[in-house]
């Protein structure tokens, strides 16, 4: 019985040893064709190295609101138009409907229909989201939807909170996807949407 488990193991170790080395110069020409991407254009547009500090508090609707604004600056309701149609920023548009912005295609040119023509279908429409929500609560809704709608599942990505270092690029590693002030001028244009 010895004698079998050591046969076993040499063969094991021996494997391992073969398969190592060959591995290793895999690896290493595989390296060699892997590309460096630039840190600029591996991150969204609109990717910060800060985090403004901010409080939670319970919402009138919501679980969780953020009832003070992230920065000094007051949000401007066109930047946040731009932003949440802007594909490297909020791209609001991948996966919810706005009245709003489909008001804005001009029928006939190609331009309009390409940048607010299309919207998903996997998020809820946000006609009407000023109305249902507080201020406060769309500050959290784009900051940590998870925190807003703890019992959904949502795929909705958290805007301002720090990634976990996993499946995150090395470049983009301790961003966050929006800075505070695109996430005021996203609340403040989806404030507007009543």
């Amino acid at each position: 019985m010895r004698m079998v488990i050591r046969t076993i193991c040499v063969c094991v170790a021996a494997s391992v040893f073969l398969l190592g080395a060959s591995y290793e110069g895999f690896a290493e020409h595989e390296r060699k064709k892997v590309r460096k991407v630039r840190s600029s254009a591996a991150c969204s547009a609109g990717a910060s190295a800060s985090v403004a500090r901010f409080k939670i508090e319970k919402g009138e609707a919501l679980p969780a609101a953020i009832p003070k604004p992230l920065t000094r600056k007051p949000g401007d309701a066109k930047r946040g138009l731009e932003a949440a149609v802007n594909p490297g920023k909020g791209n609001c548009l991948a996966c919810h409907h706005i009245a709003k912005v489909l008001a804005k295609v001009e029928a006939g040119d190609k331009k309009s229909e390409a940048v607010y023509g299309n919207h998903g279908e996997v998020g809820p429409p946000l006609n009407g989201v000023g109305g249902r929500y507080s201020k406060a609560e769309l500050r959290m809704i784009v900051v940590n939807p998870r925190k807003a709608f703890p019992d959904a599942n949502t795929v909705m990505p958290a805007y301002h909170v720090r990634p976990l270092n996993r499946d995150v690029s090395r470049a983009c590693r301790g961003r966050v996807m929006l800075s505070a002030q695109s996430i005021e001028n996203i609340v403040t244009f989806l404030e507007e949407l009543k």
